[in-house]
């Protein structure tokens, strides 16, 4: 049902009884009388006032609310259908006659003017320009306090304001034609007093009232069926709102695009031009929804849809333009707000565009500097951001010291879209143009809760390569007058923030920075007394109190696999790793995982420590390149682990050897071995090649008292119930396999770990979080009880001797370098045997002259003799690798030392002096690794030098200078058969004797391998050796190289034979006879 109304005219004119349409807003040209009003009619009332409203907002909503316009109307307005409104007063005598019927038969008026409020209305408008660095907000309160003089001005003939430089004052009003800008707000009061009019002024404010009165007051009678309804004050209220936010949001992106133009440095290149595109393409589609929009109000209003339609339709037509969508599209307001702060603050930005960190660094004109590393994912996700930021902002605005502070955005400088490059926010100290403190606040930390020493860093050795094993850490009083000489300090280094170790034997200290001398070092306590200085010992008490320091308890183990375990070691619970300072990642690894962003996967690679000899192992190559030993002292005892390169190898089998081989060269350097933890998955269902391979190669290289020792380990349990899981069954069968050897899976050698806890750890080090916590957390405290367990079984059990492990390993190396030279000897003595033999029967069967016989005094003997080469030979002199022979080319009173192994034929080197051991130059020799052992041989490059000969097998004739003197002078033709018959009998019992000597050196070393190995070679070779041959086989019918396979080949055939060599040297050791020969010859 229709109401009266009350509508603002809003610069429209109307008379009493004009009729008006409420449902398109609009005055209609008709009359509800046809004839003057009697005099009468209209009643006058005097209204003296005046009323003044500031408009402090910009919004529509609110300039509806200061002019009157209700929220019903304010649609209408908005969208240009709307005109004005009016009421009128029936009380009067002769009114009812005035009336004209006809203009109410049809329904195009709901309502009749029936009251005008008169007056005059004027609207000032301030503006001020302002710069895009400028707040807002502060040039709106100025504006506002401009505005608020105006009444006070129109109060007053004497004030005369004048306004600000660049602000202007603009009138706009009833009868007022051009009106120049204002310079004070004296000059709009005197527009005010000249007013022109009657003093009645124009209509303010129209009173309507709805037609269907008219018949309710019985005036007359209403034929047309007038339908028309006014929209819900909600959903009047909510489109003024939605419009509003529009314009808001239109603005917002407006300014926001101003200040990404004027911050070059903070965002990508052309982000500014691709956002004023997208503004200007949201303007032009305004218009569309608000002309559509005028249609639906109007059919509202006249039924024929609801105020939920409406809506659902404004919606459908603003599409993309909602304000939310707009405002999406400022990605770096707050980004630039925080460049702002720091700007605001005096620090330099480093980003898309400008000067680089080093130009800034090269034009510095003190000596420190403070740089911040950062980009957007670690100032949202990283829980040191905030520490870090108030750390900068707090040197930033410290008087006392003089500094240059740079804030660099490693997005833009590293080219990150993802910000994955960078793991944590940190502050880097520069000192003239050199890091001294890469992290700041971790220092500080460190600092805060540790004794640290320094050494200068010209006393400082970072060349050391080797530590001496007995190291110990240093544990004693802080040398400062004022602290506790009672209380025992441990003790770290400033800069690495390490341990810091005692070397016993040279009395130098060590950390990860290198090693110095003792006397060198500075000390500084964490007690409050001490103060900022550092103290240093009296050089004789501080050695005094060195060499007292109480040594560790040694704990080695051997590891084999991927493993994170350490950190189960030093922290209880998966909370207090997350609250330490860093991961303790001793054995580094890497893994990927993957988060949902935006409906598609992002893949993180996750990045665990630093070590150069390892490899990540995700790109097909195995992980550690060669053995390392990372230690973790626990109490009083020194846990080393040593990481070793994996078995199966993916480079091949002769990079498991050459494996082997780095790992037994790392075990000679200690005594004892505590444990060997053989690390698994616990989801192998069958005994693949590779699983008895990798098995079984391992227990081929450890001594049979290391059976105790060893341990087995599976990763990955939470999914098998912390249980060895399907690996059990085929391991449990591979292992009972050894007779001799007792090694079961038992509850006290099998450790179950999830490593999947450790994962989580080291992924939210690096700002990803990959959820379940909870589940996490129980399984860090089940694989911390599974540490502790193994390292108090391994305290438990006798520790393994590593030399009988090296002495095995030797004995297998012998009797395979016996292979060859067995096989070589035996057909050089059967050629001298063959060739004596036939002289023998010449002799027998042919009557010879004297000089015949002379001619045959001769023995020949196959031997070797040296050639000058043109390029030197690198050759091993280590004891393993020279022959000493006292009969080369026929000379047996001079002793020659034969070179058996030629590590690097036809060396590249020409700065190496001849036949020099240990020449410095040699460890550039190809055959040298990094860690300066040859790949060849296996020993040091001390043990090398370059010669420029070589040997060559020869037949020389050896001749008895007494049988020659007895022939010269009386000996008969008999005589001469018989001394050259035995003299090659003689020749030939030799050349059986030494082949005997070589064949019982094996049989020797055999039963030494069949005594104490484990198993004295690896029977799941060939079948290992057969799967890549067949690898290479299917390679090379899609044009793979020949090369690989061929090489495969010879390995196997030379497998077989060092078999051979092997089973047949340990069944003739465990044969009677052998050693009932052995007894009679002794």
């Amino acid at each position: 049902m229709a109401s009266p109304l009350k509508r603002p005219a809003l610069g429209q004119l109307a008379g009493l009884g004009s009729l008006y349409d409420a449902r398109s807003d609009n005055f209609l040209p008709m009359s509800l009388f046809g004839k003057s009003l009697p005099p009468n009619t209209v009643e006058t009332t005097e209204n003296p006032s005046s009323n003044t409203q500031f408009i402090f907002d910009d919004t529509i909503q609110g300039k509806f609310a200061a002019f009157g316009v209700k929220d019903e109307l304010g649609c209408s307005l908005l969208y240009d259908v709307t005109t004005v409104y009016e009421k009128l007063n029936f009380t009067a005598s002769g009114v009812k006659k005035s009336i004209e019927p006809r203009e109410l038969d049809t329904d195009v008026a709901t309502h009749v003017v029936t009251g005008i409020s008169w007056g005059q209305r004027y609207v000032f408008t301030a503006k001020q320009q302002f710069h895009p660095s400028e707040d807002s907000s502060n040039v709106s309160r100025k504006l506002a306090a401009t505005l608020s003089l105006i009444e006070e001005e129109l109060l007053g003939d004497d004030a005369h304001i004048y306004l600000e430089d660049s602000a202007e004052i603009s009138i706009f009003g009833d009868d007022l034609g051009t009106v120049p800008t204002l310079t004070d707000l004296a000059g709009a009061q005197n527009i005010i007093k000249n007013i022109p009019g009657d003093g009645k002024g124009r209509p303010l404010v129209y009173h309507l009232m709805p037609i269907s009165f008219l018949a309710e007051f019985r005036m007359l009678d209403i034929k047309a069926d007038i339908t028309y309804r006014q929209l819900g004050t909600d959903c009047a209220r909510e489109c003024v709102k939605l419009f509003d936010g529009i314009q808001v949001a239109f603005q917002q992106l407006n300014d926001y695009i101003i200040r990404l133009q004027n911050h070059p440095a903070g965002v990508p290149p052309r982000n500014a031009e691709s956002t004023a595109q997208l503004l200007a393409k949201y303007k032009s589609l305004k218009n569309l929804p608000e002309t559509e929009f005028a249609s639906l109000v109007k059919d509202t209003r006249c039924c024929m849809t609801s105020d939920q339609d409406l809506w659902a339709r404004l919606i459908e037509l603003l599409g993309d333009n909602m304000p939310q969508n707009i405002l999406a599209n400022m990605t770096y307001k707050d980004y630039i707000d925080f460049q702002d702060l720091l700007i605001g603050q005096g620090a330099n930005i480093v980003g898309y565009k400008g000067p680089s960190l080093s130009a800034l660094m090269h034009g510095n004109q003190y000596d420190d500097a403070y740089v911040l590393h950062y980009n957007e994912h670690v100032r949202h996700h990283s829980d040191s951001w905030k520490e870090n930021l108030a750390v900068f902002l707090d040197l930033i605005r410290d008087q006392s010291q003089h500094k240059l502070a740079i804030a660099v955005d490693r997005d833009a400088v590293d080219n990150d879209a993802h910000g994955t490059s960078l793991e944590k926010p940190y502050i880097s100290h520069y000192r003239e143009g050199r890091v001294i403190v890469e992290d700041l606040v971790e220092k500080r930390k460190v600092l805060a809760v540790n004794c640290v020493m320094r050494v200068a860093e010209d006393a400082l050795d970072r060349s050391v390569n080797s530590r001496p094993l007995d190291r110990r850490a240093v544990k004693i009083p802080c040398p400062h007058h004022g602290c506790d000489r009672s209380l025992q300090c441990n003790w770290i280094c400033e800069s690495c923030h390490s341990t810091v170790e005692y070397g016993v034997a040279d009395n130098f200290l060590y950390c990860d920075c290198g090693a110095s001398s003792y006397d060198k070092w500075g000390f500084q306590c964490n007690d409050p007394n001490h103060g900022s200085d550092w103290n240093q010992y009296e050089s004789g008490e501080l050695l005094q109190k060195l060499k007292a320091l109480e040594p560790f308890k040694d704990l080695n183990i051997l590891i084999l696999g991927e493993t994170g375990f350490i950190n189960y070691l030093t922290d209880d619970s998966i909370d207090d790793a997350l609250d330490a300072e860093d991961l303790k990642c001793v054995i580094p690894c890497s893994f990927q995982t993957q988060t949902a962003i935006a409906g598609r996967f992002v893949e993180t690679e996750i990045q665990i420590g630093s070590s150069q000899s390892e490899k990540d192992g995700s790109g097909g190559q195995s992980a550690t390149q060669s053995a390392e030993v990372y230690t973790v002292d626990i109490g009083k005892t020194r846990v080393r682990l040593i990481d070793t390169p994996g078995i199966g190898d993916t480079r091949g089998i002769d990079q498991d050897n050459s494996n082997m081989s780095d790992i037994l060269t790392v075990l000679r350097t200690y005594n004892n071995l505590h444990g060997v933890l053989i690390l698994l998955k616990p989801n192998a269902a069958r005994l693949t090649v590779m699983f008895r391979f990798c098995i079984k190669q391992l227990l081929t290289h450890l001594h049979r008292n290391a059976a105790s020792n060893i341990m087995f380990g599976f990763t990955n349990t939470r999914g098998s119930n912390y249980m060895p899981g399907d690996t059990f069954k085929p391991l449990n069968a591979l292992l009972s396999e050894y007779k001799e050897v007792d090694i079961g899976l038992l509850e006290s050698n099998v450790y179950c770990f999830d490593s999947e806890s450790f994962r989580y750890l080291a992924a939210k080090k690096k700002g990803v979080d990959m959820g379940h916590l909870d589940d996490n957390r129980r399984s860090w405290e089940y694989s911390v009880a599974e540490c502790e367990r193994l390292v108090m079984h391994c305290q438990s059990i006798a520790p393994h001797k590593v030399r009988s492990t090296i002495n095995l390993n030797e004995t297998r190396t012998t009797i395979c370098r016996l292979t060859e030279p067995m096989a070589f000897i035996t057909e050089k003595i059967s050629a001298s045997i063959d060739v004596n033999n036939v002289a023998i029967m010449e002799l027998h069967d042919f009557e010879l002259t004297r000089q015949e016989l002379q001619e045959r005094l001769f023995v020949q003997k196959e031997t070797l003799r040296s050639e000058k080469v043109d390029q030197p030979r690198t050759v091993c002199t280590h004891d393993d690798c020279i022959e000493i022979c006292t009969d080369i080319e026929g000379k047996t009173d001079i002793a020659t030392t034969i070179y058996k192994t030629a590590c690097h034929p036809g060396c590249y080197l020409k700065s190496v002096d001849r036949n020099k051991k240990g020449h410095p130059e040699l460890q550039k020799c190809w055959a040298m690794e990094a860690n300066g052992i040859c790949h060849q041989c296996g020993h040091s490059w001390m043990d090398h030098m370059h010669i420029y000969y070589t040997y060559v097998p020869t037949t020389y004739q050896h001749r008895d200078a007494a049988i020659d003197r007895d022939l010269t002078e009386n000996a008969g033709v008999i005589q001469l058969k018989e001394e050259a018959i035995r003299m090659k009998k003689e020749a030939i019992q030799e050349f059986y004797l030494e082949y005997r000597q070589i064949e019982e050196a094996a049989i020797q070393f055999g039963f030494f391998l069949k005594r104490h190995a484990i198993t004295p070679y690896n029977d799941a070779t060939i079948e290992y050796l057969d799967m890549l041959i067949d690898q290479e086989r299917q390679k090379m019918q899609v044009g793979g190289s020949k090369h690989r396979h061929e090489k495969l080949q010879k390995q196997k055939a030379g497998y077989l034979q060092r078999v051979e060599v092997l089973e047949k040297a340990m069944k003739q050791a465990t044969s009677p006879n052998f050693w009932m020969t052995r007894v009679w010859h002794n």
